[in-house]
């Protein structure tokens, strides 16, 4: 058996480094671990002298990184993860029931997809513990890679290597029109291109999508934005412009304003629904579990989402 030297360093100075780095100052990495500000500043001289480095110059502003502390912040962030790796681990072998799995959810998938989901997760043998929450793409990936989420269901295949994804189905987009709209379906890019088309504030992904539909000559893009489908749908309805709805939001938001919508000519707009999580996660297994009551529930809303005519 190899003989390894004990280490003079702590996992939770090491914590206490990330926290600052985070944080941008000793005062408020010490509010966001629970400590005082002179016990954190005491642990982070150890870990200094430990290492034989300097990892943070200090001055009248706060602290930043020394080139040294640049170099050591990813492997201090490996083995803080490696921890939490080891720890997750433990709690499922224990008792897997015990987990409790963070999931975050776009708000343009969220109110539409989790009633039906919660209900079929329910119906499993063993069902599991869920936390949702409601966020967008960037912030979903951002915390799924820092820890913070075990899981995410987006409108997009994670962008962030160290992030598996499974597809979970296929989203068909309608028009949404005024109610007294002469437009009828079904309508091709141009027809969208030939009116000015009302869009979700930046952050959301179909606000993306959107705009790459409208990427044609002569596209009017409307001066008006929303900060959420209801909105975006009650602008619509009031005349604003033209919007594209996901087919699993018609039944909600078409059915409480004054507008219709309209299939699209080509059956490829729309948008995939992904469930993703930590390649390396010790949840992986779980939230692969997921995945069928996940892919049931949006075939579900799918088929109720669909107009007979338009």
């Amino acid at each position: 058996m190899t003989r390894r030297a004990a280490l003079d360093f702590s996992l939770r100075q090491l914590q206490y480094a990330l926290a600052v780095a985070e944080e941008g100052g000793f005062g408020k990495a010490a509010r966001a671990c629970g400590v005082s500000q002179p016990s954190l500043s005491a642990q982070l001289a150890r870990l200094e002298e430990a290492l034989g480095l300097r990892l943070f110059e200090r001055h009248a502003r706060g602290v930043q990184l020394t080139r040294a502390g640049r170099e050591m912040l990813p492997r201090m962030r490996a083995a803080v993860e490696a921890a939490d790796a080891v720890e997750g681990a433990a709690r499922l072998l224990g008792d897997p029931g015990s987990v409790t799995l963070r999931v975050g959810v776009i708000p343009t998938i969220a109110p539409y997809l989790l009633p039906r989901a919660v209900d079929h997760l329910a119906r499993l043998p063993s069902p599991p513990r869920v936390h949702w929450l409601e966020r967008q793409t960037a912030v979903c990936e951002e915390e799924l890679a820092a820890g913070a989420m075990d899981a995410m269901i987006i409108a997009d295949p994670p962008r962030r290597p160290s992030l598996d994804a499974l597809r979970l189905g296929w989203e068909p987009f309608w028009l949404a029109v005024p109610e007294d709209h002469p437009l009828r379906g079904p309508v091709s890019v141009d027809d969208v291109a030939a009116h000015e088309v009302l869009l979700l504030e930046d952050g959301h992904c179909l606000r993306d999508h959107t705009l790459s539909l409208c990427m044609v000559p002569g596209a009017k893009e409307s001066p008006y934005e929303a900060t959420s489908l209801p909105t975006l749908v009650q602008m619509v309805a009031s005349g604003l412009g033209t919007s594209v709805l996901p087919q699993t939001a018609i039944p909600v938001e078409a059915g409480r304003a004054r507008v219709r919508v309209l299939p699209f000519d080509d059956p490829g707009i729309g948008r995939t629904h992904y469930l993703g999580w930590r390649s390396r996660s010790p949840e992986a297994r779980l939230v692969r579990a997921l995945a069928a009551p996940l892919r049931a529930a949006l075939a579900e809303a799918l088929a109720d989402g669909a107009p007979e005519a338009a």
